[in-house]
């Protein structure tokens, strides 16, 4: 069968991978140029040599698929054990340990976030930078002929035997919304039409050689900083110190349409200036990055969503499915995966 993915991020890959192993012919379709969504890394010298983590900073969970699959990575040296507790920030001063948190093993990607992506999405058929413009019901079934036709705003089209989205709420809703007026698929816009995304800048800051600092990251009760991490924590830096700061969702909401972006990352500098110190407003070079769909509001209480249609199979992934972390997008992947491989055998 011929899957056609919707977006490369950690929950597409993963439900890709699985299909990929079944025998299935599976083409992942990324608008970015590069793996894993929200587990983003930037290259910040010339040489590509050192990497920032501006988008997701680490991963967690319990569940015991999740540990299984961490445990994967951990072996083949694409994750390491980084923190238990988090620093917080909270009435003008800044506590060692989170109160009220029970440990937690937190994991990070000494490479970056995206090689966790790029691990997963080294056997799969993936076309970056091909941003999906709608999908077409165009008729038939599976068995006969290819019921789904997937748009490329690039003017490609594919054909597929089924589809799976694998983006945020709001884009698999506009997604569904272009397909044919099927019954089927309007039940699903109406599943999707409570979920809403909070918003992010994730502003990325280097200050050259430093002294340590002493906390690996801060959890922020303040109107404009949520988040503070220190990515030398994480890896070598050669001395240097790179932080990367997250806003809250409502000075993101804000600043979304502002096109002066220098005033809103001297904003975020200035009240960075205030937690940490005079020295934090001052870096050596800095920027940032606008997350649009940062983390879900609310989730679904199903792993994923899919059509009752067996000869024109749709479905929809995400984080937004049991969650609101990397570990409910891997969950809701693998189990979407695991279920075709039977149901299509």
């Amino acid at each position: 069968m011929k899957i056609g993915i919707i977006g490369a991020g950690l929950s597409g890959l993963v439900a890709g991978r699985v299909l990929a192993a079944a025998g299935h012919d599976v083409i992942v379709f990324e608008k970015s140029r590069g793996y894993g969504g929200r587990m983003a890394t930037r290259r910040i010298d010339r040489d590509g040599t050192f990497r920032i983590d501006h988008g997701t900073p680490y991963m967690t969970g319990t569940a015991d698929a999740f540990q299984t699959f961490l445990g994967e990575l951990e072996e083949q040296g694409l994750i390491a054990r980084w923190a238990d507790r988090i620093s917080c920030y909270t009435d003008g001063q800044i506590i060692p340990e989170l109160p009220g948190r029970d440990p937690q093993p937190m994991y990070v990607a000494p490479d970056g976030m995206n090689s966790i992506g790029k691990f997963l999405g080294r056997r799969l058929d993936i076309y970056f930078d091909e941003k999906v413009g709608g999908i077409t019901h165009i008729g038939g079934s599976r068995i006969k002929k290819s019921p789904w036709m997937i748009n490329s705003t690039s003017i490609n089209v594919f054909e597929a035997d089924a589809v799976i989205i694998a983006t945020p709420a709001i884009q698999a809703y506009g997604l569904i919304a272009t397909a044919q007026d099927e019954f089927d698929l309007r039940k699903m816009i109406t599943v999707l039409d409570d979920i809403s995304y909070s918003s992010t800048i994730s502003l990325m800051a280097g200050y050259g050689e430093r002294i340590p600092a002493e906390w690996k990251a801060i959890l922020c009760d303040h109107p404009v900083i949520s988040w503070i991490c220190n990515e030398g924590s994480k890896r070598d830096f050669s001395g240097d110190m790179n932080l990367v700061v997250h806003t809250t969702d409502k000075f993101a909401k804000e600043m979304a349409e502002t096109e002066d972006t220098a005033r809103m990352e001297s904003k975020i500098l200035k009240e960075l200036g205030n937690i940490l110190g005079s020295w934090a407003a001052r870096p050596e070079w800095h920027q940032s990055h606008f997350w649009r769909y940062h983390l879900p509001k609310k989730s679904l209480d199903m792993p994923f969503l899919e059509s009752e249609d067996e000869l024109a199979p749709i479905a929809l992934v995400g984080d937004y499915f049991q969650g609101r972390s990397m570990e409910a997008a891997y969950l809701s992947g693998l189990q979407l995966g695991n279920h075709w491989m039977e149901k299509f055998s």
